[in-house]
């Protein structure tokens, strides 16, 4: 299945407030991926909803979907060196 569908069926819109995803993709707390993402530390981009400082940092849904894919790959490729 195509990765990029599946989040949006999950999800059901292309801009995922970073929050909603930090844990389950990226292993930390909100404040923690908050904090990284300020300082360009995450694997992907983020961006803020509007203006303000205190508008939700959000994550495009491609971008999550090619990060799940690179991951997915370097696992993949992971296993066959294992069981070469």
């Amino acid at each position: 299945m195509n990765t990029i569908f599946l989040l949006l069926t999950e999800f059901e819109t292309a801009s995922i407030p970073l929050a909603d995803v930090c844990e389950k993709y990226f292993g930390m707390k909100s404040a923690t991926a908050d904090k990284k993402a300020a300082l360009g530390q995450l694997p992907i981009p983020t961006f803020r909803a509007g203006e303000s400082q205190k508008a939700p940092r959000m994550i495009h849904i491609q971008d999550l979907a090619d990060y799940i894919e690179k991951q997915k790959a370097a696992g993949r490729e992971l296993f066959k060196q294992m069981n070469s």
